[in-house]
């Protein structure tokens, strides 16, 4: 999988060098949560936590105004959960981070000072590291409730001690914004998972609402 993100910037570095592909860089806000259901946790509350990433950026024309606009971004999916054990309140806090490759099909309208364009297309992502931090009680063996804090890695199997979340995933992806002429662009979008990242009966996606700052060099 790492060798294919290698090979995919590649290309668009090469490409760019022949024909009139821009590259750029951009900053990443993300708004994230997680799609969250697990029978151990039945009314869990759900939040959306301040996330942030960064990453290179290709546009590559394909006809009149539509172009393939992929990137290539480390980014951060954070989420809280709140929920009821033993009569006390519980908190569960995960951070993950990924290598994310969004490959949006993008329409551009141009205006004078701007364009303005719409895009979506499929994400493809690799976890790279990832925490999830219990802060919470327990039922102990005298029936009463025992405090407990710990912290278990995100993508490490379950039966390692691990939470055992799959690496892999596939999202979609939706993006408008505007560029304007002097290179600078700003957009907003939406990144959510198609797949269940958690093994067993449960259930794990994760989502986000993002705001994008970037700059074109040519």
């Amino acid at each position: 999988m790492k060798k294919m993100y290698l090979v995919l910037a590649t290309f668009i570095i090469t490409t760019a060098a022949f024909s009139q592909v821009r590259i750029g860089g951009q900053i990443i806000g993300n708004a994230s949560s997680v799609s969250f259901k697990s029978t151990e946790i039945p009314n869990a509350k759900k939040s959306l936590q301040p996330a942030f990433g960064a990453g290179i950026v290709a546009d590559v024309p394909l006809v009149s105004n539509l172009s393939l606009r992929p990137s290539l971004n480390y980014l951060q999916k954070k989420n809280s959960i709140e929920f009821e054990n033993s009569g006390k309140t519980n908190k569960m806090k995960t951070s993950l981070n990924y290598l994310e490759l969004p490959l949006d099909v993008v329409y551009t309208i141009p205006l004078k000072v701007a364009k303005v364009y719409f895009g979506a297309g499929p994400s493809l992502s690799y976890g790279l590291s990832g925490k999830m931090k219990y802060t919470g009680f327990v039922e102990g063996e005298d029936g009463q409730p025992v405090a407990v804090n710990e912290s278990v890695e995100a993508f490490k199997k379950e039966d390692k001690g691990g939470a055992g979340l799959s690496r892999m995933d596939v999202s979609a992806h939706v993006t408008g914004g505007l560029q304007f002429v002097n290179g600078i662009f700003v957009n907003a979008g939406y990144l959510g998972s198609l797949r269940n990242l958690a093994s067993g009966d449960g259930k794990y996606k994760n989502y986000g609402f993002q705001l994008t700052l970037g700059y074109f060099l040519k």
